[in-house]
């Protein structure tokens, strides 16, 4: 019988000061000057905030600069997949065993040596910042916040029956599971990372708060990560990224633009929760399709049937129930490799886009 895989919590310093680079460098500014920005937002976004008024006589770092300059161009996620394969700053360095595929886009040409250099700019601009902030005194002192996180978390994590449906759905696996709360990502932010070292391949979901921090004071901490279903939904749909981008990644290029057609009706409800291309929309489509069997397989029915009118009532994911419906099929025999079930049901959208 297979093992049933261990996940694994973290705090990530590298993670914390990308964070701390997003406020300090953009959302504090705009929290100032955005006459609309809501109390909703800046009660979300307290921790963050704080940490900007902490931290705002740097604001005009040339190391800021420098990094946010970089930030204008490249989002969050492709960000973390880099820094995660670092060490810790103020000693981080790209090195030959990372692929260029995790920092190709530091060129706008996509020109490997001006992205190895302007990468290498990046890195060393971070690794400047963490020492001009003193940020090891604030990872210090910050230490009971971040143990507060982490124990939310593992109080919280999931049966790991998930991990084991996950992986037989999705006829993969990975070596590692990794869980990364953030208090300085911004909440509700959640991104789904893979890559490999040496032998060992790693999946890692990096997330921001689910709900208002409590920190400020002598009361306990409560850093708002303690919703054990908003987690394993999360969890399920950030790790299964890892399983779903590639078989996407590799479907027949015919196959996308054929079914480009299928973007227009939801164009503008995916561009304002920042899908502003048919192959991400297709990525979302497809995990989100394989939360709703996930869950189902593990008996969770009504927390299913519940995320599933949630997607295609309140998030527009209009295309779900032709999937949901041939991955059904896939789900009972699992006779043919997921990326040909992907395949196959996106014939079946083409065919519904058709009528």
């Amino acid at each position: 019988m297979q093992e049933d895989k261990r996940i694994q919590v973290q705090v990530n310093t590298n993670v914390e000061l990308l964070g701390f680079v997003y406020f300090l460098g953009y959302e504090g500014r705009q929290s100032e000057t955005d006459l609309n920005y809501s109390a909703k937002t800046r009660a979300r976004y307290a921790y963050g905030l704080d940490l900007y008024q902490r931290y705002k006589k740097f604001e005009n770092s040339k190391n800021l600069s420098l990094a946010i300059g970089f930030a204008e161009h490249i989002w969050l996620d492709y960000f973390i997949a880099l820094l995660l394969q670092l060490e810790d700053f103020p000693n981080a360095k790209l090195n030959d065993s990372i692929p260029l595929s995790y920092y190709v886009r530091f060129s706008p040409q996509k020109d490997s040596l001006q992205a190895r250099k302007n990468a290498d700019t990046f890195i060393t601009a971070m690794n400047e910042l963490y020492q001009e902030v003193d940020f090891s005194t604030y990872l210090h002192q910050s230490k009971p916040l971040y143990q507060n996180a982490v124990v939310q978390v593992n109080a919280g994590l999931p049966d790991s029956r998930f991990i084991t449906q996950m992986e037989a759905f999705y006829q993969g696996h990975f070596d590692s599971y990794v869980l990364i709360p953030s208090l300085t990502i911004p909440a509700s932010m959640g991104f789904g990372i893979n890559y490999n070292t040496k032998l060992k391949s790693h999946a890692v979901h990096v997330f921001g708060t689910f709900s208002p921090p409590s920190f400020r004071g002598s009361v306990k901490p409560d850093m708002g990560f303690s919703n054990k279903q908003h987690l394993l939904e999360l969890s399920t749909h950030e790790f299964g990224h890892s399983f779903v981008n590639p078989a996407v990644n590799a479907l027949p290029l015919e196959l996308i633009n054929k079914t480009r057609r299928l973007y227009e009706p939801i164009r503008e409800a995916m561009s304002n929760q920042a899908y502003t291309k048919w192959e991400s929309c297709l990525s979302e489509h497809f995990v989100r399709a394989g939360e709703v069997i996930i869950g189902r397989n593990l008996g969770n029915i009504e927390d299913a049937e519940r995320l599933k009118d949630h997607y295609i009532k309140g998030r527009q994911f209009i295309y779900l129930p032709i999937l949901i419906a041939e991955l059904e099929k896939y789900n009972v025999k699992r006779d043919v490799p997921y990326p040909q079930a992907v395949c196959k049901a996106m014939l079946s959208l083409d065919k519904y886009g058709s009528k």
